[in-house]
């Protein structure tokens, strides 16, 4: 295996590309010596064996060296070149994730994952739960009715008139817990309601309700974002945030992303980039 990969195990050293005995031994004494090697990103693990060969049309001469390998989020890194300290990815699927190089390790006790990276670099991750699943449930359930079933690019259409803030409302977007922050048992809430705009919240107002969800879940990452600053000090510092996923798409929510966080977005021509 590779360092990326043995870092989402949970007992590799947090500096170095070594696994700690003292938390393997609490699986299993003899834990440690039945897990893989870690090899590094240059290292060949093995050969294409002649079955292969002949299955693929390749001549029994050629020597096919096999890589080691890598994790789904590492792969996503190489994919889209970040690979060097200063960039960063976001991804905006069912859930949404960011991760960077970062030059400093993790700090223990925060919400921000230890992960290295393809290259053997420190790669930083958060996990947010509230992301285009929670859009598609305010789609469904605030933004359409039974005559009426509006599509993402509808209502982002009619998001685009509301004015930012929402006339005061503020959806937290935590349908089903949150990982980050770490709260499990956490739920959604719909703040700043009053008599002056309870009228925004009738079927008549798909448009706000939806903003109010983009907002939301907006500010959920843009908080993340922070926790992994704070928690890597001045190793990770991005200076750009590439943005991949299926809500990647929506231009809408890419200008408020880059409002609110204050910072340069980049969108590679493949959104799918694992």
């Amino acid at each position: 295996t590779d360092a990326g990969d043995a870092s989402g195990s949970g007992y590799l050293h947090p500096r170095k590309p070594e696994y700690v005995e003292e938390l393997t031994a609490i699986i299993d004494e003899d834990y440690m010596i039945k897990l893989p090697k870690i090899l590094g990103p240059n290292e060949v693990s093995g050969h294409l064996s002649s079955k292969w060969k002949e299955i693929l049309g390749i001549t029994a001469d050629t020597v096919v060296p096999i890589s080691v390998g890598t994790g789904d989020n590492m792969a996503s890194a190489m994919g889209c070149k970040c690979i060097e300290p200063g960039t960063a990815v976001m991804s905006l699927g069912t859930s949404g994730t960011i991760f960077g190089v970062s030059t400093s390790p993790v700090k223990t006790g925060t919400a921000v994952l230890p992960f290295n990276d393809a290259t053997g670099n420190h790669l930083p991750l958060v996990c947010i739960m509230s992301c285009t699943a929670v859009l598609n449930s305010v789609l469904e359930h605030w933004c359409s009715s039974s005559d009426q079933k509006l599509t993402h690019v509808e209502a982002t259409k009619l998001a685009k008139s509301v004015p930012a803030g929402c006339n005061g409302l503020t959806f937290l977007p935590f349908l089903g817990g949150e990982r980050t922050p770490n709260w499990p048992l956490s739920f959604g809430a719909l703040l700043g309601v009053t008599s002056q705009n309870m009228h925004c919240m009738n079927g008549d107002n798909a448009g706000i309700m939806y903003r109010c969800a983009l907002e939301g879940i907006t500010y959920t990452m843009a908080n993340a974002l922070e926790e992994m600053r704070a928690s890597c000090g001045e190793g990770f510092q991005p200076k750009s945030i590439m943005i991949v996923g299926g809500g990647s798409k929506n231009k809408f929510w890419r200008q408020m992303l880059a409002d609110v966080m204050e910072v340069e977005l980049t969108f590679p021509t493949e959104a799918e980039s694992a």
